[in-house]
């Protein structure tokens, strides 16, 4: 098994070097020389080291120390992280267990800042497939933890007993799923067990950690295979049992006639649509039809949601996946011809249990909510005459907005060309009357200083602009600083 060393990011190699040249031990790490001998690209590349974060610090000025359970090191290269972490020992047999704050019945890991030596570092990782080092200059691979062996039988293992590993951290069940999905491999049965025998220890962990492996399961091109795998571990009602209701058509998505920030503290509540929505207007009788609401379709979707994703060269953001995720139920109420005149309150109903189960942020709720609204100007309709739709000056709603369009339209085969196109943004005008001159930036980096109009220094009325500048906003023809 080989590596092709062309696909290591050089500056990577870097960071090893340099680690090096200081007499550090230093060698690529986890998923990336995973994914090296997979065959598959590397997404970003991580370092272990012998160094500390402190010796980090003073080694690389364009390092940044993160974490308190975790501390590890960002090295900034432009745009890209290396992650960069120091050899750690299992904090179990470290001075925490000396202090009793763990208990044979609670093994859960509070902190992870006891250093070691690499073979100590990869005995403590997660599974044997993330348990490789690399060594960038040589393509040597390191393996302390017989991770060759289940790479060549696309094996997920746990290193060591798996009933002790998802014990000591549980989001590890939510990363073997990740793993088989993502590199298409298979669990080892004893892992497999373990897994559905530790589900409920997930609700141990802290939410935001919950909620970002969900999301990651769903954002690599792998969310027909990851919710597949989540439904048959019975971890899907654990994470969030509406959407495992939805699924079995045990339920629909409820609603809440409030606005999106008084959801998040409603007390719970699983009426239907049709039991509860006050649109104002009856639905045509053929508002569904073939579209009507089916929870089978969520496939399709997730289908469509990979497709998507794998030809395009990002992920897509939070707000795209949720709106996937519910637009199965929503599609329908969706349709210009199904009658519903409001449909903030079927969408904020579907938003509900994100919030109140999973967590999600007031921000992708929002976001989330902003795309279906707008999303209905944008589905194929029956009827002939249809309003042009809207301009959407928002570049982060634009972006949005194109995903799931795409996405519609491969889960309900509906051709592209048969949808309203997008408009993007219109550019952003300057002031009238304000110029900026084109001279270079002064020491220390500043922005020159812009020019102002001669009448504006004079006491008299001057014209309103909107925004606030280095010199403050001019209100109502007064020129007063800004806060």
């Amino acid at each position: 098994m080989t590596i092709d060393l062309s696909q290591i990011d050089p500056d990577a190699v870097k960071v090893v070097q340099r680690l090096r040249r200081f007499g550090h031990e230093a060698y690529l790490v986890g998923g990336c020389v995973r994914d090296l001998l997979l065959g598959r690209k590397p997404k970003d590349f991580d370092v272990s080291t012998s160094a500390t974060p402190p010796e980090l610090r003073r080694l690389f000025r364009n390092c940044r120390i993160i974490g308190r359970r975790f501390r590890l090191a960002h090295i900034f290269f432009g745009p890209k992280i290396f992650e960069t972490s120091t050899f750690r020992a299992n904090p179990r047999e470290g001075e925490d267990e000396e202090k009793g704050e763990a208990t044979p019945d609670d093994l859960l890991i509070r902190r992870d800042n006891v250093f070691g030596n690499a073979e100590q570092d990869a005995q403590r990782r997660d599974f044997t497939v993330n348990g490789l080092f690399l060594d960038p200059e040589t393509g040597h691979v390191t393996d302390y933890v017989n991770g060759l062996a289940d790479i060549e039988a696309r094996t997920v293992r746990t290193i060591g007993d798996p009933d002790i590993r998802f014990r000591e951290d549980p989001i590890r069940i939510l990363r073997a799923v990740k793993f088989a999905a993502r590199c298409g491999l298979s669990i080892e049965p004893e892992t497999l067990r373990c897994m559905v025998e530790h589900a409920q220890e997930i609700s141990k962990c802290a939410q935001a950690r919950v909620s970002e492996e969900f999301f990651r399961l769903l954002r690599a091109g792998a969310a027909h295979r990851s919710m597949e795998l989540l439904v048959e571990l019975q971890l899907l009602p654990v994470l969030m049992p509406a959407l495992e209701a939805w699924r079995t058509g045990a339920a629909a998505p409820g609603m809440h006639p409030g606005p999106l920030r008084e959801v998040e503290d409603a007390e719970p509540s699983d009426p239907s649509f049709t039991e509860t929505l006050d649109t104002g207007a009856e639905p045509a009788p053929d508002a569904g039809g073939e579209r009507g609401a089916d929870p089978q379709r969520l496939w399709s979707y997730l289908d469509a949601l990979d497709q998507v994703t794998l030809g395009d060269d990002g992920a897509p953001s939070n707000a795209v996946v949720i709106a996937t995720l519910v637009m199965p139920w929503l599609y329908p109420l969706l349709l210009p011809e199904s009658g519903v005149r409001d449909a903030s309150r079927p969408i904020l109903g579907a938003l509900r249990p994100f919030m109140e189960q999973l967590r999600i942020s007031k921000r992708d709720a929002e976001n989330t909510r902003q795309l279906l609204l707008v999303l209905r100007h944008f589905i194929p309709s029956r009827q002939p005459a249809r309003k042009r739709p809207p301009r959407i000056n928002n570049r982060d709603l634009a972006a949005d907005l194109t995903w799931m369009v795409k996405v519609i339209a491969k889960a309900e085969a509906i051709e592209l060309e048969g949808l309203p196109s997008i408009e993007p943004p219109e550019p952003v005008r300057e002031p009238v009357g304000l110029s900026t001159p084109s001279a270079p930036r002064v020491a220390g980096g500043l922005s020159p200083i812009p020019t102002l109009p001669e009448s504006w220094h004079r006491n008299e009325v001057r014209p309103r602009f909107l925004g606030t500048g280095a010199f403050g906003t001019s209100i109502g023809g007064a020129w007063r600083y800004a806060d």
